[in-house]
């Protein structure tokens, strides 16, 4: 994974002076733990024991409150607006679905009606050296908007439960379609105003991006085909697009280094020196309404 995947180094020292600072409070108001006195003492503690002070926290949120409102560590006006932010948690079971150059994708485990995806970033260790399994796995996480981003609190339980074969395609499949109704989530709280809208169009183009996603919405993209066949062009053109790469290692099989072709679903229906000769062709080919059923690409 990228840095982009993680907190900058700054932000996260930040994140990491406020959120522990916030647990020696905790600790020291409730006598859960009243050995701890600074943020060195809670960093030496079990995970098992951060989070009972962590747990505590999140049963009484007037905690917060105090703590924001006292300011014991004489922390700036700005930090206290960052804790205060905080409010705006969630706390639960997520499945993480997958993990990207941008960050993890947490979809909450409930109802899939009403379920949303999350982008996640990670503190000091990418979320793939801390699962288990390869994606989907089963956790536990406080999610804490944070700059603009959403983190999390730094203590993630994860199940020993591997998920494969069909239930993995179908929480992969849960996790799309949460995105394509809610949108991908990357700020909290979740602002349900501007929840995504996608056209049947942009619905396609997105099932059809990837294999595994072809595979797992197989059945939507027949539905949105059959309920409207105007859509078939777009479907060919991106068809086209998934095919064009392994349609540009034949060719250079049998010789053709360079070129441009035009690619409708699995058919190659014109090629040329440039750009222009195939769209023209294309034009000539098909009739106006199908000409968007081309992708066109270059071999170089």
């Amino acid at each position: 994974m990228k840095a982009e995947d993680r907190l900058p180094p700054e932000e996260l020292s930040l994140f990491l002076k406020l959120h522990q600072h916030l647990m020696v409070y905790v600790a020291k108001q409730t006598g859960i733990n009243p050995s701890i006195k600074t943020a060195s003492d809670f960093l030496k503690l079990s995970s098992d024991e951060k989070v009972k002070i962590r747990d505590v926290l999140y049963k009484n949120m007037e905690l917060l409150d105090r703590f924001v409102q006292s300011n014991p560590f004489s922390f700036t006006g700005e930090e206290m607006d960052i804790v205060e932010y905080w409010k705006h948690y969630i706390k639960g079971a997520f499945l993480l679905i997958k993990c990207t150059n941008e960050g993890a994708i947490f979809l909450e485990e409930k109802d899939r009606r009403d379920a949303k995806a999350y982008l996640v970033k990670a503190l000091t260790t990418p979320f793939e050296w801390m699962i288990p399994f390869r994606p989907p796995v089963k956790l536990d996480a406080v999610l804490l908007p944070f700059k603009g981003r959403i983190v999390y609190d730094g203590l993630l339980k994860t199940y020993p439960i591997y998920i494969g074969g069909g239930l993995s395609r179908s929480l992969r499949a849960a996790c799309d379609d949460a995105i394509l109704k809610y949108g991908l989530v990357t700020s909290l709280p979740y602002a349900g105003d501007e929840k995504a809208k996608y056209t049947d169009e942009e619905k396609l183009t997105y099932y059809l991006q990837t294999k595994e996603r072809r595979e797992e919405h197989f059945e939507e993209i027949e539905e949105l085909l059959r309920k409207n066949p105007s859509l078939l062009p777009s479907y060919h053109r991106e068809m086209g697009r998934a095919n064009s790469r392994r349609h540009a290692q034949l060719l250079r099989e049998i010789g053709i280094e360079k070129g441009w072709f035009a690619i409708a679903g699995d058919t190659i229906i014109a090629s040329g020196v440039g750009r222009e000769e195939v769209q023209k062709a294309v034009d000539n080919i098909l009739p106006p309404d199908k000409r968007s059923a081309a992708y066109l690409f270059q071999l170089k």
